[in-house]
């Protein structure tokens, strides 16, 4: 009976789970008191910035997370690159302790910049004014987001494996010094599996829409990041395999973490006075939080193979006459029908892969991780099996690329180069019921 009761509990929280409440309201006031004219500006180093600092602790310590240092503040000095002087910022760290004894110990970062461009002076009919650049879309909405996905992890962090570090990041506006510090001094960061980075998420216009980027091409986290896409109640999110503009996720990059930078992109209004709150759209932002929310959940409890950084290949020959370059190095990356290659592995892999019968038959199933070589003149070469399941799955996804037409080759200094791919070709077998 006990166990009939816990069970019971269960089923009635996961459903609370997935009918999660509006974060719009919430997501307002947080914008509202991070813009705020007390704020001036949330500057790196300034009265304003610790401001915001206190706001946020507080908000994590509201909702129970655990803060890892003292009020979560980790303390951190950087020179300024214009003045030289020393400025002095701080993140704020809390945590949502994953269930799984093992698994609890690896971390899934979600993080934010709170810091802004700060105020000026101007004369305006003979007289000083003050001109604040509130920062409402960059980045208080990040910030915003960051803390109610926080607050979300928090009631549900039964359902996790992993455990979730939530960042709040200072001097974002200095170079993203924030993130570096915390991913080069002040964290062990072999113990992170991936880092969110969320990043201007409140304007939503024909251009300004929803949007992940893995920041280098990342399958597996594209291929979930589509999946949880296609869950009800979900907004139609865009993913790409690329990186768009440089933020918190580089440091992560650099260390060799697998990254997806969720924003609804550039404006004209950024870094300008123009930002504020009446230009953001909050209805689009707590859809987008709760697409983000999903993720986490996914991200916290999925197999090892999502955080594989499969790095693209190292050039061969780089000092001969015909050298292969990796997918990230080339100026202009290989195109297959004027898109990309996840346009490639929809359009044409899985249009024309055949599942073998036999393999079916066996119950064989799995990912196949195939290499080739897009030639200078688009054709394709050395398709090879870099990570095998079984010859006959193996023979089939090698079948498929080999059979591709021509691509519109890379470039690189203005000249067409060879340029070597690695993609992973799934066979997935679905039961009827």
């Amino acid at each position: 009976m006990k166990q009939l009761i816990v069970f019971f509990c269960l089923i009635l929280s996961f459903a609370r789970v997935q009918a999660q409440d509006s974060f719009e309201k919430s997501l307002q006031k947080h914008i509202s008191v991070l813009t705020a004219p007390r704020m001036q500006g949330r500057a790196t180093g300034t009265r304003g910035e610790a401001l915001a600092a206190e706001y946020i602790s507080a908000q994590f310590s509201e909702a129970g997370l655990e803060l890892l240092y003292p009020k979560g503040y980790q303390d951190f000095s950087i020179a300024d690159p214009v003045t030289g002087d020393t400025l002095y910022s701080r993140n704020i760290v809390a945590v949502v302790q994953g269930y799984d004894p093992k698994l609890r110990e690896e971390y899934i970062v979600v993080g934010a910049h709170y810091d802004h461009l700060g105020s000026y002076t101007m004369k305006v009919n003979g007289r000083d004014s003050l001109c604040i650049y509130s920062g409402a879309d960059a980045n208080a909405s990040g910030t915003a987001a960051l803390l109610e996905l926080a607050k979300a992890a928090q009631g549900r962090s039964f359902m996790y494996k992993r455990s979730i570090i939530f960042v709040a990041f200072g001097a974002g506006e200095k170079g993203a010094m924030g993130s570096w510090y915390f991913a080069n001094r002040a964290f062990p960061v072999s113990s992170v599996r991936m880092m969110l980075n969320l990043d201007r998420m409140g304007r939503r216009t024909f251009d300004n829409s929803p949007m992940v980027f893995t920041g280098v091409p990342h399958y597996e986290s594209e291929r979930l990041l589509r999946q949880v896409a296609m869950q009800p109640y979900m907004p139609p999110v865009t993913v790409f395999g690329t990186d768009y503009f440089a933020s918190d996720h580089q440091a992560f990059i650099d260390k060799g973490i697998p990254v997806c930078l969720f924003t609804t992109g550039l404006h004209p209004h950024q870094q300008t006075l123009r930002d504020t709150p009446e230009m953001m759209d909050f209805s689009q932002m707590d859809a987008f939080c709760q697409y983000i929310s999903a993720f986490i959940m996914e991200a916290a409890n999925a197999p090892e193979d999502l955080f594989r950084f499969e790095k693209a290949p190292a050039p061969a020959g780089t000092g001969g006459d015909n050298p292969v370059f990796a997918y990230s190095e080339v100026d202009v990356q290989p195109r297959f029908l004027n898109a990309d290659i996840q346009s490639f592995v929809d359009k044409w892999i899985y249009k024309y892969l055949e599942y073998p019968r036999e393999a079916v038959k066996e119950g064989i199933r799995g990912r196949v991780m195939v290499s080739f070589v897009v030639e200078a003149d688009g054709q394709i070469t050395q398709v090879e099996v870099t990570r095998s399941v079984h010859p006959l799955l193996d023979n089939e996804a090698i079948r498929v690329i080999s059979a591709s037409p021509k691509w519109k080759p890379g470039e690189k200094s203005g000249k067409k180069v060879r340029v070597k791919i690695v993609v992973p070709v799934y066979f997935e077998l679905t039961r009827n019921r």
